[in-house]
């Protein structure tokens, strides 16, 4: 009898995180269709046509790059040097 409550618990308990992931996903989902419908909205005030590809470039061109000083910086990919290592006894 005690397996069978402690089934039915552990059951009831999964669905529970079930239904609290499956809640999390809706709101996720309804938050992003709200903001995309905002993002069109402003857009066409704007007069502009909404191209996602074109708003995600602008915003990453914005952004600081990480590999544009110091060392790591690469002016040309043509340069390769091969290099090849023994052990030596």
């Amino acid at each position: 009898m005690l397996e069978l409550i402690r089934r039915i618990v552990r059951a009831v308990v999964i669905a529970l995180v079930a239904l609290v992931g499956l809640t999390m996903a809706i709101i996720f989902t309804a938050s992003t269709l709200i903001a995309i419908t905002v993002a069109v909205a402003v857009a066409k005030m704007r007069g502009k046509p909404f191209a996602p590809k074109e708003y995600w470039m602008a915003r990453q061109s914005r952004r600081k790059a990480l590999f544009t000083q110091g060392s790591l910086k690469r002016t040309d990919v043509t340069d390769v040097t091969d290099v090849q290592a023994r052990d030596v006894p």
